[in-house]
């Protein structure tokens, strides 16, 4: 069986990119910023930095798609 090694990749990135961050936004969508700034749980990080964190590597993911593009 034939594969495209840049489907395969793109198959992968977007497994990578998961749905962490369409979890967290469903999650905090009812927090005010107040409460944005308080801790969660026990990960030692505020609700903000948390979704912070979920957008940074979704950008991530969509330049390496961008990237992939590309070549």
């Amino acid at each position: 069986m034939a594969t495209d090694p840049k489907a395969t990749i793109k198959r992968a990135l977007e497994s990578f990119r998961g749905d962490d961050l369409y979890r967290a936004r469903m999650a905090f969508k009812t927090r005010t910023p107040e409460q944005m700034q308080q801790p969660y749980g026990q990960s030692g990080q505020t609700c903000a930095q948390i979704l912070e964190g979920y957008q940074q590597h979704d950008a991530a993911v969509n330049a390496a798609l961008v990237w992939l593009e590309s070549k």
